[in-house]
């Protein structure tokens, strides 16, 4: 039962995915500036950070299956909102929307998700939530564009972004009905942790006594959303109008970096000591820096699909390592899953809106080359605050 309550934030993902995509690209093919295109990942970050800020002060193991199930709804009106719409303008109205009901989802499941182990704190749980949740979401996340590329660029040009939300509204459905089996299994959970004697709990807790490198993860965090935020949004501007790549060539590049995303935080699944090194964040951000360099200087999409493999390598040690240290601070779980979640949405309001003024003001090739070198320095100061760690 609970890998079905993994796959959630997986399924949520397709359904971001989706959207994203859909409306950046609708925005470029409809000619818009490259400001208008990339506010569309704003619209919605700008709600999902905010919303998620104030969620982590309130959410727990109690009313964390609630909170799941009223973001579902509002998340259902919005991507219905986002099918019946046709003007383009009018999906920044509906991604507010969508904003709301993702940022009440992510920062409540990170609260629970230890729960779905059968002991709560340990090294190995911790490791083993964190690459199966990140794993699922970072998945899910990959199809969306994957079945964008598919649905809508192979079968209807015109119309098959219809069919994409067709498709996102059957989803949340299904994350709707899911929950409710999740409500019953929490329930039972909390009432065995109630069960538990105080002083086993205790000793538990006090065995296991790890660094805190939350802040440091975040350093590196805060670069690596930038890139991806910026990426996401701008990446299907500047393939639209300046290499003119395909748009399934466009959606496979944004699925593969969450599809190698995936697969790097999956095998992290029984790591003990590398979150606390320095070295997977330096030698995947170094990939990660050739990527864009790949990006601005090759117009092909084979070598669009290596950088989106280096990117995603980079990605998924940086996702592993937020929730993995998010969770190993069990007694500050809430407070850090709603960081993680603000950073998330803080850079995907900042990012694009960048990228689309940068490239605008200068040239095209120019926000790959920013981006680089805020890469470069969120690197060094990563390495600066784990370095004492590294023989840990």
């Amino acid at each position: 039962m609970k890998y079905l309550f993994y796959l959630l934030p997986g399924l949520l993902n397709v359904v971001m995915g989706l959207f994203f995509f859909i409306t950046a690209k609708r925005m470029a093919d409809a000619g818009l500036s490259s400001l208008a295109v990339t506010a569309t990942m704003p619209m919605w970050a700008l709600v999902y950070a905010a919303t998620s800020f104030i969620i982590g002060k309130f959410a727990n193991k109690n009313n964390a299956v609630k909170i799941l199930l009223i973001s579902q709804f509002i998340l259902l009106g919005s991507v219905v909102g986002l099918l019946i719409t046709p003007s383009v303008k009018l999906q920044y109205f509906y991604l507010i929307g969508s904003g709301l009901g993702t940022g009440l989802f992510f920062t409540p499941f990170q609260v629970i998700v230890k729960l779905f182990e059968k002991v709560e704190i340990s090294a190995e749980t911790f490791a083993r939530s964190a690459a199966t949740y990140t794993f699922s979401w970072s998945f899910g996340q990959g199809c969306g564009p994957m079945i964008a590329a598919m649905v809508w660029g192979a079968f209807d040009p015109v119309n098959g972004w219809k069919y994409c939300y067709m498709i996102t509204i059957a989803i949340v459905i299904l994350v709707m009905i899911s929950l409710i089996f999740m409500q019953k299994f929490i329930a039972g959970r909390l009432r065995e942790e109630s069960q538990t004697t105080p002083d086993a709990g205790q000793c538990q807790s006090n065995a296991l006594q790890l660094p805190d490198l939350m802040k440091a993860t975040w350093v590196l965090a805060i670069g690596g959303y930038l890139v991806i935020a910026a990426i996401r949004v701008y990446l299907p501007d500047y393939a639209t109008k300046i290499i003119a790549l395909p748009t399934s060539t466009q959606g496979l590049i944004l699925a593969l970096v969450s599809i190698v995303q995936a697969l790097v935080a999956l095998a992290c699944w029984k790591v003990r000591k590398f979150p606390f090194r320095p070295w997977g964040g330096l030698a995947t951000a170094g990939g990660a820096i050739a990527s864009l360099l790949i990006f601005a200087f090759c117009s092909s999409g084979t070598a669009y699909m290596l950088a989106a493999v280096l990117l995603g390598c980079f990605s998924g040690i940086y996702c592993f390592n937020m929730t993995y240290h998010a969770l190993a601070n069990y007694t500050k779980s809430a407070r850090y899953a709603a960081g993680n979640e603000t950073i998330v949405g803080g850079m995907s309001v900042f990012a694009p809106i960048a990228a689309g003024v940068i490239s605008d003001a200068s040239t095209a090739r120019m926000p790959f080359y920013v981006l680089a070198a805020i890469l470069i320095i969120t690197a060094i100061f990563y390495c600066r605050m784990t370095w004492k760690y590294r023989k840990f």
